[in-house]
């Protein structure tokens, strides 16, 4: 592990890295560095770091800020233990939203980011439209837009929230896979991607003990 550990910084400086800390893992944007000792200086924010690892987070860099998310592995367990799985009518509800604000413009090519957050709102009458019951969907969007996974843009419409800036590449990469199965299952990139998935997963089996 990285970085000089906590207790062997001056009070000082713990105090710089502990209020870094407090800020990345409870703000909605990322954190701006210069705010920030234990985020500008490149030791502390390497302590801060071995900090978060330490609690199974991680530090991510999100455009020009910070915001801190789950280690890869432990985002596994917490997953395999039910912790933290959103219920069925929550995830179609997030599946409809993704689809139509991020997967939908990125294939027109109306968005060239990455980012999750670079999307279009869509409406929930759109949503509504599907077949998951008008009623079902508004408890699912309230539910979301409680935990930050969905946001409101303007008149309301629906946008994906400020959690997904939390995600780490590797589970940002996994997430649009499974959107890419989801929307051409019987796709060239379908194919791929299960074969990937495959072959990843046999070589995993091969390096257990």
């Amino acid at each position: 592990m990285t970085g000089i550990a906590l207790s062997d910084l001056p009070v000082s400086r713990q105090v710089d890295v502990l209020a870094a800390l407090a800020a990345v893992e409870t703000a909605d944007q990322p954190v701006p560095p210069e705010g920030f000792r234990g985020l500008l200086d490149p030791a502390l924010r390497a302590t801060l770091d071995r900090c978060l690892r330490a609690q199974g987070r991680v530090l991510l860099k999100v455009g020009d800020g910070f915001l801190s998310g789950y280690e890869d592995e432990i985002g596994r367990q917490l997953a395999a233990e039910g912790a933290g799985v959103l219920p069925p009518d929550d995830r179609a509800v997030l599946a409809l939203v993704l689809l139509h604000c991020v997967a939908i413009p990125r294939a027109a090519g109306r968005l060239r980011s990455d980012s999750w957050l670079d999307a279009e709102p869509v409406r929930k009458q759109d949503l509504v439209l599907s077949q998951v019951p008008e009623s079902r969907v508004r408890g699912a969007v309230q539910r979301l837009r409680n935990a930050g996974i969905l946001r409101y843009g303007a008149r309301r419409s629906i946008l994906p929230g400020p959690q997904f800036a939390r995600l780490t590449p590797r589970v940002s990469a996994q997430l649009w896979e499974n959107l890419i199965l989801l929307a051409q299952p019987d796709g060239v990139m379908g194919d791929v991607i299960r074969r990937r998935r495959i072959a990843r997963d046999e070589h995993a089996k091969q390096e257990k003990p």
